[in-house]
C-alpha cells in the first residue's frame, strides 16, 4: 500500500456523527466511513484489520478439525435451524458423530437508527457448531472449541473478549465497551448479562389457592389496565393484558397476553413466533377475529395466534376482557377457561426483577454484544445408536460477530496519540515514512519497502509530499506495530530509524540489517 494512491485518507478531526474514541479514531486513521444511510463501510486499511481477525479465528476452526461449509449470502435462517436441515439429509446413524460444522455468513442483528461496527443490522460472523449423539459430548465439543476460539482471541489482543466467550452459563455474549450501544440487564451475584429486550424472566411459582368460577363482571370505561385495576380496586398484576400486532412478513394477526404489571418484549415475542416486524394491529383487525379493542381477551377466540407469557399461565385467576365493551371476566384461569397457540417468556424483564439463575436483583446496565453461544440441546432429528434405537440428535453452537470485534480491538488499544494495533490483527505490519524531497529518498523508500514485503511483512509506504511532523503523527494515528523511516540523513550514513509503536525512542540500525531486526522482534 501507498498513502499517495490509498483509497481514505487520514482526517485532522472526526466527523460529528463519530461520538465514540474508537469510532473517532478509526475515522481519522483513514479506516472507517459511512455510507448515506449512515451504515459504516470499512476502506482497505480497515478490511486488511478484518482479514487478519479473521484469519487467526479461521485458524482456530482448522486447528480443532471442524469442517467448512459455504452458505448462500441470501440466508436468513438461525444458524442452528440451518445446521439442522443440512444434518437431516445426510445424518441419521451413530457412526457419523460426532461433527463440527463452521461457516462465516451474515447474521441479523437489532437494528438500530444509527448503526456502527459495534451494532450493525447484519454483521460478518464465524458460525460454529456441534453435533453429537447425547448431551455430554456435545458440551465436550463446545468447551474445546470455546478454548480454541478463546487463545486465537487473546493471540489478538481481545483477552476482554476470550474472558466473555469462556464465561460459564453465558448465552448472549456480552462485553463492556466505552461507547455502550446496547442495554442489559445484569446479575451483580452470578455475573449473567442479557440484552434488555431479551433478558429472560423467572417463571412465576404455580399458583396453588382457589379457582373460582369465571364470572362476567360490568365495568364501564375501564378500556385500560390502570381504570381496571382502580375500578376493582385490585392489583394490575391480577390482570391480563391484552396486544394485539400484526406480522408485517407472515401476514397474520398476532395476540399476545401479559400480566397486566407487565409490557410485552417485541423482540421475545417476534423471536418466539419466528416473526418479521411486528406493528400494532389496527382496530378493525382486531375486531375482524371476535375481539374488542379495549375489552378484549383470550376467552373464546377462533381462528388467531394466541401468544400467552409465563406469567399468565401459572393458573392463577386473572381478570380478562369480555369482548364486550364495558364488560370484563372475573377469575380467569388459564387451561381452564382459556388456551393459547403458543406459550412462552415474551414479558418485558426490567431492573429489580430476579436473575432466573440465582434470584438475586437485576440492574440496568450497558455493553456491547458480540455474538451468542447456544448450550446443547436435543433436536427432533433422530439416529440410530449402536443397538439399534433412534435417539435425539443434540446441538450446541457458537457465533461470534467479526466487526464489533474490531471496534472494540481499536477501544482497548489506542493512546493520546491514535491507535496502537496488537501485531496480530494490524492491517499492516511497518508504516514506512520517507523524509525529504531527493530522488534518492524516494528510492530507498520503494526498495525498503519491496525487501520488507519479500520478507512476508505488510507495509504502508508514506510516499506523500508533506511535512515530517504530518508524516509521523499520521503513522501514529494509524498504528502500525512498527515505524520505518528513511531520510537523507541517515541514507548518506547507511542507516534507518525504527521505532515500535507502543514505545516512546526510535532506534537507529544499519540499513542492511532493518529486514532481520523486524523478524526477530515480538511485534505484539
Amino acid at each position: 500500500m501507498h498513502l499517495t494512491s490509498l483509497f481514505g485518507r487520514t482526517l485532522r478531526q472526526a466527523p460529528a456523527e463519530a461520538t465514540s474514541v474508537a469510532e473517532q479514531l478509526l475515522w481519522r486513521a483513514g479506516i472507517l466511513r459511512t455510507l448515506n444511510a449512515g451504515a459504516p463501510a470499512l476502506l482497505p486499511l480497515g478490511s486488511a484489520a478484518l482479514r487478519r481477525l479473521a484469519t487467526h479465528l479461521t485458524a482456530a476452526m482448522h486447528a480443532g478439525g471442524a469442517q467448512e461449509v459455504t452458505l448462500p449470502t441470501t440466508t436468513v435462517e438461525p444458524w442452528l435451524k440451518t445446521i439442522i436441515a443440512l444434518a437431516r439429509r445426510d445424518i441419521d446413524s451413530y457412526r457419523q458423530l460426532p461433527q463440527t460444522i463452521w461457516s462465516w455468513r451474515r447474521r441479523k442483528r437489532p437494528t438500530r437508527s444509527r448503526s456502527t461496527l459495534l451494532d450493525l443490522p447484519v454483521s460478518a460472523t464465524l458460525s460454529w457448531a456441534a453435533l453429537a449423539l447425547d448431551a455430554a459430548q456435545t458440551q465436550s465439543l463446545l468447551t474445546a472449541a470455546r478454548a480454541q476460539l478463546g487463545e486465537a482471541l487473546h493471540q489478538c489482543g481481545l483477552g476482554n473478549i476470550a474472558d466473555a466467550l469462556l464465561a460459564t452459563g453465558a448465552t448472549t455474549l456480552i462485553v463492556d465497551s466505552q461507547a455502550a450501544p446496547q442495554a442489559t440487564l445484569d446479575c451483580p451475584t452470578c455475573g449473567w448479562r442479557a440484552p434488555l429486550e431479551l433478558a429472560p424472566l423467572a417463571p412465576p411459582p404455580p399458583y396453588t389457592g382457589p379457582t373460582p368460577a369465571m364470572s362476567l363482571v360490568e365495568t364501564p370505561g375501564t378500556n385500560t389496565i390502570a381504570a381496571l385495576a382502580e375500578y376493582l380496586g385490585i392489583p394490575t398484576a391480577a390482570t391480563a393484558k391484552a396486544l394485539f400486532f400484526y406480522d408485517q412478513r407472515r401476514q397474520r394477526l398476532v395476540f399476545a397476553v401479559v400480566r397486566g404489571d407487565r409490557e410485552a418484549s417485541l423482540t421475545k415475542l417476534a423471536a418466539a413466533i419466528d416473526a418479521g416486524d411486528l406493528v400494532p394491529a389496527s382496530a378493525e383487525q382486531i375486531q375482524a377475529c371476535g375481539a374488542t379493542p379495549g375489552y378484549a381477551s383470550p376467552v373464546g377466540l377462533r381462528e388467531v395466534l394466541v401468544v400467552a407469557d409465563l406469567s399468565v399461565c401459572n393458573g392463577a385467576p386473572l381478570v380478562a376482557g369480555a369482548n364486550r365493551p364495558g364488560y370484563h371476566l372475573r377469575d380467569v384461569v388459564y387451561g381452564r377457561d382459556w388456551q393459547a397457540t403458543i406459550v412462552a417468556d415474551i414479558a418485558q424483564a426490567a431492573a429489580g426483577d430476579a436473575c432466573p439463575r440465582c434470584g438475586a436483583t437485576r440492574s440496568e446496565g450497558r455493553g456491547a454484544v458480540i455474538g451468542a453461544i447456544s448450550e446443547p440441546q436435543p433436536t427432533d432429528l433422530l439416529v440410530q445408536d449402536a443397538d439399534g434405537q433412534n435417539r435425539s440428535l443434540h446441538l450446541a453452537g457458537i457465533e461470534l460477530d467479526l466487526e464489533p470485534l474490531l471496534h472494540l480491538a481499536v477501544e482497548q488499544h489506542h493512546d493520546e496519540r491514535g491507535i496502537v494495533w496488537p501485531a496480530a490483527i494490524a492491517p499492516v505490519d511497518a508504516h514506512l515514512v520517507t523524509l525529504g524531497r531527493g530522488e534518492a529518498v524516494a528510492a530507498a523508500g520503494q526498495e525498503l519497502a519491496g525487501e520488507l514485503r519479500a520478507a512476508g511483512l505488510a507495509v504502508l509506504l508514506d510516499d506523500r509530499d508533506e511535512r515530517a511532523g504530518v508524516k509521523l503523527n499520521d503513522a501514529d494515528l494509524i498504528g502500525a506495530p512498527w515505524r520505518v523511516v528513511v531520510s537523507e540523513k541517515l541514507l548518506a550514513a547507511g542507516q534507518v530509524e525504527v521505532r515500535r509503536r507502543t514505545e516512546a525512542q526510535a532506534t537507529v540500525i544499519a540499513r542492511a540489517k532493518v529486514v532481520a531486526w523486524l523478524q526477530g522482534r515480538d511485534s505484539a
